[in-house]
Parts: C-alpha cells; structure tokens; sequence
C-alpha cells in the first residue's frame, strides 16, 4: 500500500472511533461497508451503462442509413399508390362519361366505397 492510501485509512479508521456526543451509537463499519457495496453496484451500474452506449454509438449510423432507405421507399410506395388512384379515377371518370346508365346501374350494385380522403 502507498503512504497516501495508508494515511486515507487511518484517518477513516480514526474517525471511526470517534463517537459524536448525543448521536446514537452507530456502527460505522458496517455503514462504511455498505456504502463500499453501493459504490461498486454503482460503479458495475455506470459500466453497464457505458458499453451500451457504445454500443448504441457503433449501431447508429446502420440503423440511419436503413431507417433513411425505409422513409424513401415508403415516399415511392406512396407515389405509386397516388398514380395507381388517379389513374383508377381517369377510367372512372371515363366510363361514367362513356356509359352513364350502365356505370350509375353498376355504382347502384356495390356498397358505398371511401375514397381517397377517407370520405364515403
């Protein structure tokens, strides 16, 4: 052990046979060896802690670019859908003029349907 190690513990160990006047009498000790325990859950806590975040740190960057891949296929995806509908509501919009009776007879068969917004 170091002088200054050594010195540390004699001065806790002095300061434990102290006995503070009207305190009631408490086993410094056992309190000075809990509180050891507690430091070292605390000091497994904070490793713990710190591998995860690294961890977190080296995955970040992947799961970027994937969760960026993710967005752009979705806004393409949307795209598509929104040039399928319209072009759906171009031969709607066809028939309707092409055949009125048979395209208002056929529309009177089926259930209302929602449209794009939602809206019956």
């Amino acid at each position: 052990m170091n002088t200054n190690t050594q010195a540390a513990q004699d001065s806790t160990e002095d300061s434990l046979s102290k006995v503070v006047p009207g305190a009631p009498e408490v086993n410094m000790s056992k309190t000075l060896t809990l509180q050891k325990e507690q430091a070292e859950i605390y000091r497994q806590l904070l490793e713990t802690l710190s591998l995860s975040e690294q961890e977190s740190a080296a995955l970040f960057p992947d799961m970027s670019k994937s969760l960026v891949s993710h967005i752009t296929t979705l806004q393409q995806l949307k795209g598509d859908l929104q040039d399928i509908f319209s072009r759906i509501r171009a031969l709607k919009m066809h028939f309707r003029n092409e055949y009125p009776d048979i395209f208002d007879y056929v529309q009177s068969l089926h259930v209302e349907e929602l449209d794009d917004d939602g809206n019956i």
